[in-house]
Protein backbone atom coordinates (compact mmCIF):
# COMPACT_ATOMS: atom_id res chain seq x y z
CA UNK A 1 0.00 0.00 0.00
CA UNK A 2 1.15 3.34 -0.57
CA UNK A 3 1.01 6.24 1.13
CA UNK A 4 0.01 9.54 -0.27
CA UNK A 5 1.52 12.80 1.53
CA UNK A 6 -0.92 14.88 2.92
CA UNK A 7 -1.67 17.87 1.05
CA UNK A 8 -1.25 21.37 2.23
CA UNK A 9 -4.64 23.65 2.87
CA UNK A 10 -4.70 26.21 -0.24
CA UNK A 11 -4.77 28.74 2.36
CA UNK A 12 -1.47 27.25 3.83
CA UNK A 13 1.54 29.86 4.64
CA UNK A 14 4.56 28.71 3.27
CA UNK A 15 8.18 29.77 4.00
CA UNK A 16 10.89 28.37 1.83
CA UNK A 17 14.33 29.23 4.06
CA UNK A 18 17.52 29.07 1.91
CA UNK A 19 20.42 28.36 4.87
CA UNK A 20 23.40 29.75 2.17
CA UNK A 21 21.13 33.09 2.36
CA UNK A 22 20.71 33.12 5.91
CA UNK A 23 24.51 32.00 6.78
CA UNK A 24 25.26 35.47 4.12
CA UNK A 25 22.84 37.39 6.06
CA UNK A 26 24.93 36.70 9.54
CA UNK A 27 27.82 37.01 7.97
CA UNK A 28 27.38 40.49 6.41
CA UNK A 29 25.60 41.66 9.74
CA UNK A 30 28.41 40.17 12.18
CA UNK A 31 30.75 42.47 9.72
CA UNK A 32 28.94 45.46 10.69
CA UNK A 33 28.33 45.14 13.74
CA UNK A 34 32.38 44.60 14.92
CA UNK A 35 32.93 47.97 16.24
CA UNK A 36 29.89 47.86 18.66
CA UNK A 37 30.12 44.20 20.00
CA UNK A 38 33.56 43.41 19.22
CA UNK A 39 35.17 40.03 19.56
CA UNK A 40 31.75 38.10 19.78
CA UNK A 41 31.23 39.94 16.17
CA UNK A 42 34.31 38.43 14.81
CA UNK A 43 34.02 34.87 15.94
CA UNK A 44 30.62 35.12 14.50
CA UNK A 45 32.05 35.99 11.19
CA UNK A 46 34.20 33.48 11.21
CA UNK A 47 31.40 31.12 12.63
CA UNK A 48 28.81 32.02 9.85
CA UNK A 49 31.43 32.33 7.32
CA UNK A 50 32.92 29.24 7.94
CA UNK A 51 29.78 26.94 8.00
CA UNK A 52 28.63 28.58 4.99
CA UNK A 53 31.71 27.57 2.88
CA UNK A 54 31.87 23.96 4.31
CA UNK A 55 28.08 23.70 4.06
CA UNK A 56 28.89 22.29 0.40
CA UNK A 57 32.77 21.18 0.80
CA UNK A 58 32.11 19.56 -2.80
CA UNK A 59 32.44 23.23 -3.80
CA UNK A 60 35.42 24.49 -2.86
CA UNK A 61 37.91 23.19 -4.70
CA UNK A 62 35.48 24.23 -7.86
CA UNK A 63 35.54 27.71 -6.79
CA UNK A 64 39.48 27.32 -6.02
CA UNK A 65 40.16 26.31 -9.74
CA UNK A 66 37.04 28.69 -11.19
CA UNK A 67 38.00 32.04 -9.38
CA UNK A 68 41.55 31.37 -8.94
CA UNK A 69 42.59 35.20 -10.52
CA UNK A 70 40.52 36.42 -7.73
CA UNK A 71 42.58 34.00 -4.89
CA UNK A 72 45.54 35.50 -6.50
CA UNK A 73 45.11 38.63 -4.72
CA UNK A 74 45.27 36.56 -1.31
CA UNK A 75 47.68 34.60 -2.46
CA UNK A 76 50.24 37.20 -3.09
CA UNK A 77 49.39 38.74 0.27
CA UNK A 78 50.40 35.06 1.86
CA UNK A 79 53.43 34.66 -0.06
CA UNK A 80 55.10 38.15 1.16
CA UNK A 81 55.43 36.31 4.74
CA UNK A 82 58.60 35.04 2.52
CA UNK A 83 59.92 38.29 2.50
CA UNK A 84 58.26 40.11 5.41
CA UNK A 85 60.19 42.36 8.35
CA UNK A 86 57.31 40.84 10.63
CA UNK A 87 56.64 37.08 8.72
CA UNK A 88 54.19 36.70 11.85
CA UNK A 89 52.41 39.58 11.20
CA UNK A 90 52.03 39.17 7.78
CA UNK A 91 51.17 35.40 8.65
CA UNK A 92 48.36 35.60 10.22
CA UNK A 93 46.73 38.34 8.52
CA UNK A 94 46.96 36.72 5.76
CA UNK A 95 45.88 33.65 6.47
CA UNK A 96 42.97 35.67 7.89
CA UNK A 97 42.66 37.22 4.21
CA UNK A 98 42.53 33.95 2.59
CA UNK A 99 39.60 33.11 4.32
CA UNK A 100 37.78 36.47 3.66
CA UNK A 101 38.17 35.78 0.19
CA UNK A 102 36.31 32.06 0.67
CA UNK A 103 33.79 33.31 2.17
CA UNK A 104 33.45 36.01 -0.38
CA UNK A 105 33.80 33.52 -3.10
CA UNK A 106 31.20 31.24 -1.96
CA UNK A 107 28.22 34.14 -0.98
CA UNK A 108 28.85 34.81 -4.65
CA UNK A 109 29.41 31.84 -6.13
CA UNK A 110 26.87 30.27 -4.64
CA UNK A 111 23.72 32.91 -4.33
CA UNK A 112 22.34 34.83 -6.93
CA UNK A 113 23.69 38.59 -7.36
CA UNK A 114 19.68 39.74 -6.92
CA UNK A 115 19.36 37.53 -3.32
CA UNK A 116 23.18 39.22 -2.26
CA UNK A 117 21.56 42.81 -3.06
CA UNK A 118 18.95 42.11 -0.81
CA UNK A 119 20.92 40.77 1.76
CA UNK A 120 22.98 43.85 1.83
CA UNK A 121 20.25 45.86 2.04
CA UNK A 122 18.65 44.30 4.64
CA UNK A 123 22.06 44.02 6.76
CA UNK A 124 22.50 47.59 6.79
CA UNK A 125 18.98 48.86 7.07
CA UNK A 126 19.19 47.34 9.97
CA UNK A 127 22.90 48.34 11.00
CA UNK A 128 21.17 51.89 10.65
CA UNK A 129 18.28 51.38 12.36
CA UNK A 130 20.59 50.26 15.37
CA UNK A 131 22.61 53.19 15.02
CA UNK A 132 19.50 55.70 15.00
CA UNK A 133 18.37 54.46 18.18
CA UNK A 134 21.56 52.94 20.01
CA UNK A 135 23.98 55.28 18.12
CA UNK A 136 26.62 58.30 19.60
CA UNK A 137 27.71 61.26 18.18
CA UNK A 138 31.71 61.76 18.70
CA UNK A 139 33.25 63.42 21.30
CA UNK A 140 33.70 67.28 19.63
CA UNK A 141 30.17 66.96 18.47
CA UNK A 142 30.92 67.19 15.19
CA UNK A 143 29.11 63.77 13.56
CA UNK A 144 27.34 60.51 14.74
CA UNK A 145 28.87 57.73 15.05
CA UNK A 146 26.37 55.35 15.27
CA UNK A 147 27.31 51.76 16.23
CA UNK A 148 30.58 52.43 14.97
CA UNK A 149 34.19 53.58 15.81
CA UNK A 150 34.90 56.25 13.80
CA UNK A 151 32.64 58.85 11.43
CA UNK A 152 34.53 56.58 8.62
CA UNK A 153 33.52 53.54 9.74
CA UNK A 154 30.19 54.55 9.94
CA UNK A 155 29.86 57.07 6.64
CA UNK A 156 30.78 53.87 4.50
CA UNK A 157 27.79 51.53 5.82
CA UNK A 158 25.30 54.32 5.55
CA UNK A 159 26.91 54.91 1.99
CA UNK A 160 26.29 51.26 0.56
CA UNK A 161 22.37 50.96 2.36
CA UNK A 162 22.02 54.37 -0.02
CA UNK A 163 23.67 52.27 -2.78
CA UNK A 164 21.62 49.28 -2.37
CA UNK A 165 18.10 51.12 -1.74
CA UNK A 166 18.78 53.43 -4.92
CA UNK A 167 18.78 50.12 -6.67
CA UNK A 168 15.92 48.38 -5.20
CA UNK A 169 13.50 51.51 -5.37
CA UNK A 170 14.30 52.41 -9.39
CA UNK A 171 14.32 48.55 -10.82
CA UNK A 172 10.90 48.33 -11.50
CA UNK A 173 11.01 44.59 -11.59
CA UNK A 174 11.18 44.72 -8.00
CA UNK A 175 8.08 43.61 -5.74
CA UNK A 176 6.18 46.76 -4.73
CA UNK A 177 7.32 45.99 -1.33
CA UNK A 178 11.11 45.87 -1.71
CA UNK A 179 11.00 49.44 -3.27
CA UNK A 180 9.14 51.08 -0.83
CA UNK A 181 11.41 49.48 1.53
CA UNK A 182 14.57 51.01 -0.56
CA UNK A 183 12.71 54.08 -0.62
CA UNK A 184 12.44 54.29 3.08
CA UNK A 185 16.37 53.04 3.11
CA UNK A 186 17.53 56.19 0.74
CA UNK A 187 16.02 58.44 2.61
CA UNK A 188 17.50 56.81 6.40
CA UNK A 189 20.76 56.84 4.45
CA UNK A 190 21.05 59.94 3.27
CA UNK A 191 20.22 61.65 6.83
CA UNK A 192 22.67 59.35 8.37
CA UNK A 193 25.18 60.00 5.82
CA UNK A 194 24.80 63.76 6.08
CA UNK A 195 24.80 63.24 10.36
CA UNK A 196 28.37 61.81 9.72
CA UNK A 197 29.69 64.56 8.06
CA UNK A 198 32.29 63.18 5.78
CA UNK A 199 33.09 65.15 3.40
CA UNK A 200 34.42 62.15 1.29
CA UNK A 201 32.13 59.69 1.37
CA UNK A 202 29.55 61.99 0.16
CA UNK A 203 31.21 63.03 -2.76
CA UNK A 204 31.95 59.69 -3.64
CA UNK A 205 28.29 58.23 -3.12
CA UNK A 206 26.94 61.48 -4.95
CA UNK A 207 29.37 60.55 -8.11
CA UNK A 208 28.32 56.33 -7.71
CA UNK A 209 24.69 57.27 -7.74
CA UNK A 210 25.18 59.35 -11.02
CA UNK A 211 27.34 57.03 -12.75
CA UNK A 212 24.77 54.61 -12.19
CA UNK A 213 21.58 56.21 -13.27
CA UNK A 214 21.99 56.29 -16.35
CA UNK A 215 21.90 53.04 -17.08
CA UNK A 216 18.36 52.80 -15.61
CA UNK A 217 17.39 55.44 -17.67
CA UNK A 218 18.74 53.52 -20.33
CA UNK A 219 16.75 50.34 -19.37
CA UNK A 220 13.76 51.51 -21.47
CA UNK A 221 15.83 52.09 -24.78
CA UNK A 222 17.07 50.21 -27.73
CA UNK A 223 20.79 48.51 -27.92
CA UNK A 224 21.43 51.20 -30.43
CA UNK A 225 20.31 54.23 -28.16
CA UNK A 226 22.49 52.93 -25.35
CA UNK A 227 25.23 52.74 -26.85
CA UNK A 228 24.26 56.64 -27.82
CA UNK A 229 23.51 57.76 -24.44
CA UNK A 230 26.52 55.92 -23.33
CA UNK A 231 29.06 58.26 -25.85
CA UNK A 232 26.75 60.75 -24.56
CA UNK A 233 27.50 60.38 -21.08
CA UNK A 234 30.99 59.58 -21.97
CA UNK A 235 31.63 63.18 -24.05
CA UNK A 236 29.93 64.92 -20.55
CA UNK A 237 32.69 63.05 -18.59
CA UNK A 238 35.28 64.09 -21.27
CA UNK A 239 34.34 67.57 -20.58
CA UNK A 240 33.57 67.72 -17.02
CA UNK A 241 37.26 66.25 -16.76
CA UNK A 242 38.50 69.40 -18.57
CA UNK A 243 36.69 71.54 -16.83
CA UNK A 244 37.94 69.76 -13.61
CA UNK A 245 42.04 70.37 -14.34
CA UNK A 246 40.95 74.07 -15.89
CA UNK A 247 39.94 75.42 -12.80
CA UNK A 248 41.59 72.48 -10.14
CA UNK A 249 43.15 75.51 -8.18
CA UNK A 250 39.66 77.33 -7.62
CA UNK A 251 37.32 73.66 -7.25
CA UNK A 252 40.40 72.65 -4.45
CA UNK A 253 40.48 75.94 -2.55
CA UNK A 254 36.33 75.96 -2.30
CA UNK A 255 36.60 72.19 -1.34
CA UNK A 256 39.08 72.99 1.68
CA UNK A 257 36.66 75.62 2.66
CA UNK A 258 34.05 73.78 2.50
CA UNK A 259 35.11 70.72 4.43
CA UNK A 260 37.42 72.54 6.62
CA UNK A 261 40.44 70.52 5.72
CA UNK A 262 43.74 72.16 5.28
CA UNK A 263 46.32 72.65 2.40
CA UNK A 264 48.02 69.51 2.62
CA UNK A 265 44.63 67.32 3.00
CA UNK A 266 44.91 67.05 7.02
CA UNK A 267 48.54 65.89 6.36
CA UNK A 268 47.57 63.23 3.22
CA UNK A 269 50.62 65.19 1.05
CA UNK A 270 52.69 64.73 4.00
CA UNK A 271 52.43 60.89 4.53
CA UNK A 272 52.57 60.31 0.47
CA UNK A 273 55.65 61.34 0.50
CA UNK A 274 56.86 59.40 3.32
CA UNK A 275 55.05 56.45 1.72
CA UNK A 276 56.79 56.68 -1.76
CA UNK A 277 60.15 56.76 0.11
CA UNK A 278 59.13 53.84 1.65
CA UNK A 279 58.28 52.04 -1.43
CA UNK A 280 61.49 53.54 -3.18
CA UNK A 281 62.98 51.05 -1.33
CA UNK A 282 61.47 47.64 -1.83
CA UNK A 283 59.29 48.87 -5.31
CA UNK A 284 58.41 44.81 -6.02
CA UNK A 285 57.72 43.29 -3.21
CA UNK A 286 57.25 45.23 -0.25
CA UNK A 287 57.69 44.97 3.14
CA UNK A 288 54.83 42.32 3.66
CA UNK A 289 51.49 42.40 4.02
CA UNK A 290 50.49 44.25 7.06
CA UNK A 291 53.78 44.81 7.77
CA UNK A 292 54.62 48.34 8.19
CA UNK A 293 52.00 49.94 10.87
CA UNK A 294 53.37 47.31 13.34
CA UNK A 295 54.66 48.61 16.97
CA UNK A 296 58.81 48.84 16.85
CA UNK A 297 58.50 49.29 13.06
CA UNK A 298 60.81 53.00 12.91
CA UNK A 299 59.00 54.74 10.37
CA UNK A 300 55.78 53.90 11.68
CA UNK A 301 56.59 54.84 15.38
CA UNK A 302 58.10 58.31 13.90
CA UNK A 303 54.32 58.45 11.76
CA UNK A 304 52.55 58.28 14.77
CA UNK A 305 54.37 60.01 16.98
CA UNK A 306 54.10 63.20 14.74
CA UNK A 307 50.00 62.80 14.27
CA UNK A 308 49.60 62.18 17.93
CA UNK A 309 48.19 58.54 17.38
CA UNK A 310 49.04 56.91 21.38
CA UNK A 311 47.41 53.79 20.65
CA UNK A 312 49.33 52.91 17.53
CA UNK A 313 46.32 51.30 15.42
CA UNK A 314 43.67 52.75 12.46
CA UNK A 315 46.10 54.51 10.49
CA UNK A 316 47.41 54.20 7.06
CA UNK A 317 48.27 56.44 4.32
CA UNK A 318 45.57 57.12 3.04
CA UNK A 319 45.48 55.66 -0.69
CA UNK A 320 44.40 52.13 -1.29
CA UNK A 321 47.52 51.88 -4.06
CA UNK A 322 49.99 53.74 -2.30
CA UNK A 323 49.67 52.42 0.87
CA UNK A 324 49.03 48.90 -0.26
CA UNK A 325 52.48 49.26 -2.27
CA UNK A 326 54.24 49.96 0.53
CA UNK A 327 53.14 46.41 1.71
CA UNK A 328 52.87 44.10 -0.97
CA UNK A 329 55.18 46.23 -3.45
CA UNK A 330 54.45 46.92 -7.31
CA UNK A 331 53.69 43.74 -8.11
CA UNK A 332 50.96 43.59 -5.54
CA UNK A 333 49.11 46.37 -6.46
CA UNK A 334 49.46 45.34 -10.19
CA UNK A 335 47.53 42.38 -9.10
CA UNK A 336 44.69 44.05 -6.98
CA UNK A 337 44.41 46.95 -9.35
CA UNK A 338 43.14 44.39 -11.88
CA UNK A 339 40.77 42.64 -9.79
CA UNK A 340 39.40 46.10 -9.14
CA UNK A 341 39.36 47.53 -12.26
CA UNK A 342 38.72 44.52 -14.14
CA UNK A 343 35.45 44.19 -11.71
CA UNK A 344 34.56 47.45 -13.08
CA UNK A 345 34.93 46.95 -16.39
CA UNK A 346 32.93 43.51 -16.23
CA UNK A 347 30.14 44.76 -14.23
CA UNK A 348 30.06 47.74 -16.14
CA UNK A 349 29.48 45.68 -19.11
CA UNK A 350 26.84 43.43 -17.61
CA UNK A 351 24.82 46.68 -16.39
CA UNK A 352 24.57 47.77 -20.00
CA UNK A 353 23.35 44.67 -21.40
CA UNK A 354 20.93 44.11 -18.34
CA UNK A 355 20.50 47.13 -16.15
CA UNK A 356 18.90 45.43 -13.23
CA UNK A 357 19.11 46.08 -9.58
CA UNK A 358 21.80 43.88 -8.53
CA UNK A 359 23.57 44.57 -12.19
CA UNK A 360 23.70 48.86 -11.39
CA UNK A 361 24.27 48.72 -7.39
CA UNK A 362 27.45 46.52 -8.14
CA UNK A 363 28.48 49.36 -11.12
CA UNK A 364 28.10 51.76 -8.34
CA UNK A 365 29.63 49.74 -5.56
CA UNK A 366 32.79 49.82 -8.10
CA UNK A 367 32.16 53.46 -8.88
CA UNK A 368 32.53 54.58 -5.25
CA UNK A 369 35.57 52.34 -4.65
CA UNK A 370 37.63 53.52 -7.18
CA UNK A 371 36.57 57.47 -5.75
CA UNK A 372 37.29 56.27 -2.36
CA UNK A 373 40.64 54.79 -3.13
CA UNK A 374 42.33 57.77 -4.21
CA UNK A 375 41.98 59.11 -0.11
CA UNK A 376 41.23 56.09 1.43
CA UNK A 377 41.93 52.24 1.75
CA UNK A 378 39.45 50.89 0.39
CA UNK A 379 40.96 47.13 0.44
CA UNK A 380 42.38 44.40 0.43
CA UNK A 381 42.23 43.85 4.27
CA UNK A 382 40.94 40.72 6.40
CA UNK A 383 38.10 40.21 8.26
CA UNK A 384 36.44 43.54 6.12
CA UNK A 385 33.01 44.01 4.51
CA UNK A 386 34.63 46.13 1.91
CA UNK A 387 37.16 43.59 1.35
CA UNK A 388 33.94 41.14 0.76
CA UNK A 389 31.84 43.43 -1.47
CA UNK A 390 34.73 44.26 -3.96
CA UNK A 391 35.58 40.33 -4.32
CA UNK A 392 32.16 39.81 -4.67
CA UNK A 393 31.70 42.08 -7.49
CA UNK A 394 34.48 40.32 -8.86
CA UNK A 395 33.09 37.12 -8.86
CA UNK A 396 30.06 38.13 -10.11
CA UNK A 397 31.42 40.27 -13.62
CA UNK A 398 32.89 36.78 -13.79
CA UNK A 399 29.69 34.81 -13.57
CA UNK A 400 28.14 36.86 -15.72
CA UNK A 401 30.90 36.68 -18.35
CA UNK A 402 30.97 32.96 -18.10
CA UNK A 403 26.83 32.40 -18.47
CA UNK A 404 27.01 34.66 -21.31
CA UNK A 405 29.43 32.47 -23.18
CA UNK A 406 27.75 29.42 -22.21
CA UNK A 407 24.98 29.07 -25.23
CA UNK A 408 27.99 29.37 -27.59
CA UNK A 409 30.09 26.63 -25.95
CA UNK A 410 26.80 24.39 -25.86
CA UNK A 411 26.33 25.09 -29.71
CA UNK A 412 29.84 23.96 -30.26
CA UNK A 413 30.29 20.94 -28.31
CA UNK A 414 27.07 19.97 -26.11
CA UNK A 415 28.06 16.62 -25.42
CA UNK A 416 31.59 17.78 -23.50
CA UNK A 417 30.25 21.42 -22.34
CA UNK A 418 31.19 21.28 -18.54
CA UNK A 419 27.81 22.04 -16.66
CA UNK A 420 28.13 25.71 -14.11
CA UNK A 421 27.11 25.11 -10.83
CA UNK A 422 23.70 26.70 -10.11
CA UNK A 423 22.97 29.14 -7.60
CA UNK A 424 20.51 28.65 -4.72
CA UNK A 425 17.44 30.04 -4.71
CA UNK A 426 16.82 32.83 -2.20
Amino acid sequence: MTVLPRSRPANALIIDVCPTTVLAFLTVMCLLLVQWIGAIAAAGFLASGCLLVVRRPQMVLVELRRYWMVFAVAGWCLLSVLWSQYPGVSLRYGIQLAVTFAIAVAIANRLSPATVLRVLFSAHLLAALLSLVFGRVREDGLGWLGIFGSKNAFSLPMSTLMLCAFAIMLDRGQPRSWRVAGLAGFALGSFMLIQAQSAGQMLATGAALAFALPFFLGRWLTLMQRFLLAGVTLALGIIAAMLVIALQDQIMTLILETTGKDATLTGRTEIWKIAFQEIARQPLNGVGFQAYWVPGNPGAEAIWEEFGISNKRGFHFHNTFISNAVEIGLIGVAIQAAAIFGAMGLVVAWAFREPRAETVFLTALMMRSIVLSMSEVVGYTQFDLATVLLVAALVFGIRSLRERRKPAVWRQAPATAPAASPAEPA
